[in-house]
C-alpha cells in the first residue's frame, strides 16, 4: 500500500500536516487505549484545532488591506465565504474547533449510515446552509477509513450544486485506501489530514488507528 510520500506525489490536493514532536505527542495521547476520556477529549480538541487551522491555509483568499490605529496600512488576506458540514456523529466533535477560529461560521449537518440491503453507505439526513453553493465547504469528518461515508457526502454536495474545487475534506486520521477512493473520483477536492496511517485491516479498521472515535469522544 502507498505511503504518505507516494500519495502526496500522486495526489497534489492531498495536504498532510508536518509531523512535529508536538503533533506526535497529541497522537500518542489520543491513540493510547488506556487514556481516560477527559484527557482523550482534551488532547483531541487540541489536535482538531491545529488541523482546522491547517485546513484554512488551502482555502481561497484575496488581499485585504486595512488601516491600523497608527494610520498605516497592513496587507493581510480575507477568505472567501466558508461553511462547515459535519458528518454526524463523529464530525460534531470538530465543530468546536472550527468555531474557535472562524467567528460566526455556518455549519450544516449530514448523517450517513450503512444500508443493509445495498451494502452501501447512503445519506439519511441533510441540513445544509441555504446558500451553501456560495461557500467553500469544509467537510468535517475526523476519521477517513474506506472513504464510503465521505463519498456519499461528496455525491450529495455535487447534487446540490457545489463544485469539487469548493470542497475541502478535513480529517484527523486517514489511510491510503480512503484517500485514493476519494481523490480518484473527486480529484479537484482538497484533503487536509494530520496523519496518514498504514492501512485498513480485514474489518475495515485503520491500522494502527484510534478505535471507535465517536464512542471514545462522546463517552457512549
Amino acid at each position: 500500500m502507498a505511503d504518505e510520500k507516494t500519495l502526496t506525489q500522486k495526489f497534489t490536493t492531498l495536504r498532510v500536516m508536518k509531523q512535529t514532536p508536538y503533533l506526535k505527542f497529541l497522537h500518542a495521547a489520543i491513540r493510547d487505549k488506556t487514556q481516560t476520556r477527559p484527557k482523550f477529549v482534551f488532547y483531541t480538541d487540541q489536535l482538531l484545532r491545529l488541523l482546522c487551522e491547517f485546513a484554512l491555509d488551502s482555502v481561497p483568499h484575496k488581499q485585504n488591506i486595512v488601516t491600523t490605529p497608527t494610520g498605516n496600512q497592513f496587507q493581510g488576506v480575507s477568505f472567501v465565504p466558508i461553511c462547515g458540514v459535519s458528518v454526524m456523529r463523529s464530525g460534531e466533535a470538530m465543530e468546536t474547533a472550527i468555531r474557535t477560529i472562524m467567528l460566526d461560521i455556518k455549519i450544516g449537518k449530514v448523517l450517513v449510515q450503512h444500508d443493509a440491503e445495498t451494502k452501501q453507505r447512503r445519506l439519511l439526513y441533510s441540513k445544509l446552509p441555504k446558500d451553501v453553493v456560495k461557500h467553500h465547504v469544509l467537510i468535517l469528518d475526523p476519521i477517513l477509513a474506506s472513504g464510503s461515508s465521505a463519498l456519499a457526502v461528496l455525491k450529495h454536495l455535487k447534487e446540490v450544486g457545489v463544485k469539487q474545487e469548493q470542497i475541502s475534506l478535513v480529517t484527523m486520521i486517514s489511510c491510503p485506501e480512503g484517500i485514493s477512493a476519494i481523490l480518484e473520483k473527486y480529484p479537484k477536492i482538497t484533503i487536509s489530514t494530520s496523519m496518514v496511517d498504514e492501512r485498513l485491516d480485514k474489518e475495515r479498521f485503520i491500522i494502527p488507528g484510534i478505535g471507535e472515535f465517536a464512542d471514545r469522544y462522546f463517552g457512549t
